[in-house]
């Protein structure tokens, strides 16, 4: 069987950039995939100088004659995906009837599953901050075994309501018994809406499994652009601040349908700076104007965590939350490496880093952990039963750096900038392969 699936997977909290690198590498691939979460997760590439926010369709597919497909681990909102390929349409991408497939085995994000999402975050006393995309639902009517799938939508409208009927049983009657009689579901209303959905989505939707046989055995290049992170997962992360998949690269691979046998590389993303959106742990978050809420307290004095949330522009591609900040964990990239099997890293928001200690006049990466009176150097799995959170210890480097255009090696970036990249390289174990030092798809400089 031969090796070429390339899978790129966040290695914290997401908002990594990983739809820039996934992007970057499709160019020597056949296939991108998305393979796991939906439109929870937003990735955003420049095409013709602008930007496109995209939550379900695999950026590559920006990209002349690429395949891009979303494999049957998603779950998709039929009204958002019909949007998003509009909007790929409107902006010049061609040929995206010929060049998109999707699983007809993924599942389908219906609106009752939002309105559970707000439910279940109502009634939980630490609520969790999820997107309300209602993908934690959908995916829950799947483990359940009563889930609508995408090809369930191209059944006649009278066997689609069938299993709508059943899916939303429960649900209507927690709907009642909450006072959210609104939100009590018409199973023939929206068996007619989706059925109209499924015509349109009906020239994309296929088998996919005979394409990636043919794609294995052919040695084409395969890219899965992951969505979340790992500590998102939902066995690895923080739970319960976790999503409701498997973003790690063995879930990855089996939300693509691809076997394990088939994977030749997996590149580990993160900022140069760190970002969490939604509640958690986070050990090198830094003072900001945020609430419990996540809302922005308007009127204070600008402290560190604002320094890096407006020098990145760090509000959420979905959903527009101001993202809480801090600075590099290279030991949270050490525990990345072992359970995503991250062979190498791509660091984006190098020049934003370089502006940020600037301003601050210092930059600091944490390198260890201090926990339960000792040294460590992995994340602890029992932070919920310590009620601990690791304590950092940094590396500091005075001041910050600037990168032009100009600079399209690694021996060009600034000394200071170099110095970092080694820091995260020996603290982490992994080796830096690419860096991002701007907003365009190719600000990228490779590390040879």
């Amino acid at each position: 069987m031969k090796r070429c699936v390339t899978a790129v997977v966040g290695c914290k909290w997401g908002d990594e950039g990983k739809g820039k690198i996934a992007s970057l590498v499709t160019k020597d691939s056949q296939f991108v995939i998305r393979a796991t979460g939906g439109s929870n997760a937003g990735h955003t590439v420049i095409y013709n100088g602008k930007k496109l926010a995209l939550h379900l369709v695999p950026g590559g597919i920006t990209y002349p004659n690429k395949i891009g497909i979303i494999g049957p681990g998603t779950v998709i909102d039929p009204k958002v995906l019909l949007d998003e390929i509009t909007l790929l349409k409107n902006s010049g991408v061609t040929d995206i009837e010929e060049r998109l497939k999707i699983s007809g085995r993924a599942h389908v994000v219906f609106p009752w599953h939002k309105n559970l999402d707000e439910l279940h975050e109502k009634v939980k006393e630490n609520p969790i901050g999820t997107t309300k995309r209602g993908i934690g639902p959908t995916y829950s009517d799947k483990a359940t075994r009563k889930g609508v799938r995408i090809y369930d939508l191209l059944l006649p409208v009278d066997e689609l309501e069938k299993k709508i009927r059943e899916d939303v049983f429960l649900h209507n009657q927690l709907f009642l018994a909450n006072n959210m009689e609104e939100c009590v579901v018409d199973s023939k209303e929206f068996a007619t809406i989706f059925s109209e959905y499924g015509k349109l989505l009906k020239p994309y939707v296929t088998d996919i499994l005979p394409i990636l046989m043919d794609a294995v055995s052919n040695n084409n290049g395969i890219v899965i652009e992951g969505a979340q992170a790992y500590r998102l997962d939902n066995d690895d992360g923080e739970y319960p601040d976790v999503t409701s998949s498997h973003p790690v690269a063995s879930g990855c691979l089996l939300g693509a349908s691809l076997p394990p046998q088939s994977l030749k590389i997996v590149i580990g993303v993160d900022k140069a700076y760190n970002t969490r959106v939604g509640n958690g742990p986070f050990p090198t978050e830094l003072p900001s104007s945020i609430d419990k809420n996540g809302n922005l307290i308007t009127g204070k004095t600008m402290l560190e965590g604002d320094v890096i949330r407006e020098l990145g522009h760090e509000y959420g591609a979905t959903t527009g939350r101001p993202r809480r900040c801090g600075w590099m964990d290279a030991v949270m990239l050490r525990n990345a490496k072992y359970a995503c099997g991250v062979d190498v890293l791509c660091i984006n928001h190098l020049d934003t880093l370089g502006e940020i200690g600037r301003k601050l006049g210092y930059i600091k990466i944490c390198v260890d952990y201090y926990y339960m009176g000792k040294v460590i150097h992995y994340y602890p799995d029992d932070t919920n039963l310590t009620h601990q959170i690791p304590e950092p210890i940094y590396v500091t480097i005075e001041g910050g750096w600037k990168i032009d255009k100009s600079m399209r090696d690694f021996f060009s970036l600034p000394e200071s900038a170099k110095e970092f990249i080694r820091i995260v390289e020996k603290a982490s174990e992994i080796p830096v392969k690419f860096v991002g030092i701007g907003p365009a798809n190719d600000d990228i400089i490779e590390i040879f």
